[in-house]
């Protein structure tokens, strides 16, 4: 039984208890008075009865895998934020593995610190934003192409403790169908793990899932072509498990990405069932906040929609909405597009009882951009935060989830 007093917020039950056996202890970093700590709870908590349900399962019999899929711009895509929430969480929870990546290095962009990908072969990319290129968007956010027969990826995860990323499972998101290359899954000294083939059982999804004999950070894509028909391989992301119980999470990001990308993703919604998120976090707004005082007036309707598509492909798949902090216009100028967003998605959380988790309020609320940036938490862009910006980002919500996990545990199983 779990015995830890909650630091820095006080659970009452009616029985006058402030705490349970249950419940989970954090330690609240008092470093930056700007930080509104008692704004940083989700709100609307109840509606992720579910997903909490199954972390305290997860807690007390070690048995359940939580699939979390955070789906973002480029505050995601570089996965600060959302690798100190992973780290944390798995922590606490039990690590099912790294979860969703993306060679981005191959795609000439940046990707998570955490992984390295290479090629020996000329790819041709294209981003979630760039809705008028030819090539779907799947799962990934980004999509590579390439009709080099000899075609090389290689993935490699770094461990960062006490997170060991190695993996024994790997799901492979790429188009499937008479003339796309098979694939060959080699590890670090080139010897063959498994074979994947480009016939297609699951449809839209275009996915297969192989289970690897051994543990391994490294492994190599290699392209096969038994077949002369065959003449390309389209790749939308890798997931990369570890066949264990505890918290997957799932980082998508898109530099530059708005609502409406990801509705006009032809997979994109599709091929997150393959995931079979618990939850799913949508932390979105920033970029149609850049672009004030032009404001979309279909922003709501857009983010509705996204949301009935994912919750009619993962019908036991619950919400989370995100605001974002407080940033900069063209550097230095103040945004007021930020609280005009911000006010939009709060409305929409109201209206249809999802979860949010205000990051604008609890990083101090108007004009706080000033603070992060006093305190090197800001990059000189005005809009993207520091490494120890985001990692602070991403610690506050891992403290917000524990915050609701608690009440959730008092009220439930008290």
């Amino acid at each position: 039984m779990l015995k830890r007093i909650i630091a820095g917020s006080l659970f009452l039950s009616i029985h006058g208890a402030v705490f349970s056996q249950d419940t989970i202890g954090y330690a609240i970093n008092r470093n930056f008075a700007f930080i509104n700590q008692e704004e940083n709870r989700l709100q609307n908590s109840t509606s992720l009865s579910t997903f909490f349900e199954k972390l305290y399962l997860q807690k007390k019999n070690k048995n359940q895998k939580i699939s979390i899929l955070h789906i973002g711009d480029s505050h995601i895509q570089a996965d600060f934020l959302t690798s100190k929430t992973r780290q944390l969480l798995q922590t606490e929870f039990g690590n099912a593995g790294r979860g969703l990546i993306f060679p981005g290095r191959v795609a000439r962009t940046n990707e998570p610190q955490n992984i390295y990908s290479n090629t020996n072969a000329q790819w041709e990319s294209k981003r979630i934003v760039f809705t008028d290129k030819p090539l779907p968007i799947g799962i990934g956010a980004i999509t590579l192409r390439t009709v080099q027969p000899n075609a090389k990826v290689g993935i490699r995860t770094f461990n960062l403790p006490p997170i060991d990323n190695a993996f024994n499972k790997l799901t492979l998101f790429f188009q499937k169908d008479s003339a796309s290359f098979n694939l060959a899954v080699k590890d670090s000294v080139g010897q063959d793990l498994a074979y994947v083939g480009s016939f297609s059982l699951d449809g839209y999804r275009n996915s297969s899932t192989v289970l690897l004999p051994y543990y391994v950070n490294k492994i190599e894509l290699q392209c096969l072509v038994p077949l002369p028909k065959q003449s390309q391989l389209i790749l939308y992301g890798i997931s990369l498990e570890n066949q264990k119980s505890g918290v997957l999470y799932h980082a998508i990001g898109g530099n530059g990405a708005k609502v409406r990308h990801y509705l006009a993703a032809e997979y994109f919604v599709q091929q997150t069932a393959t995931l079979q998120p618990d939850l799913i976090i949508i932390s979105l707004g920033t970029n149609e906040a850049i672009e004030y005082p032009y404001v979309d007036s279909q922003f709501n309707n857009q983010l509705l929609e996204l949301i009935t598509k994912l919750k009619a492909n993962n019908p036991q798949t619950q919400i989370l909405i995100t605001t974002t902090a407080d940033f900069y216009k063209k550097r230095t100028r103040r945004n007021p597009g930020v609280e005009v967003i911000r006010k939009k998605i709060l409305e929409a959380c109201d209206q249809n009882n999802w979860a949010y988790w205000d990051l604008y309020e609890v990083a101090g609320g108007k004009h706080s951009a000033d603070q992060w940036k006093k305190n090197k938490l800001l990059q000189s862009d005005g809009i993207h935060f520091t490494k120890a910006g985001y990692e602070l980002q991403g610690t506050l919500l891992y403290q917000a989830f524990l915050k609701a996990y608690n009440e959730y545990v008092l009220y439930r199983h008290p």
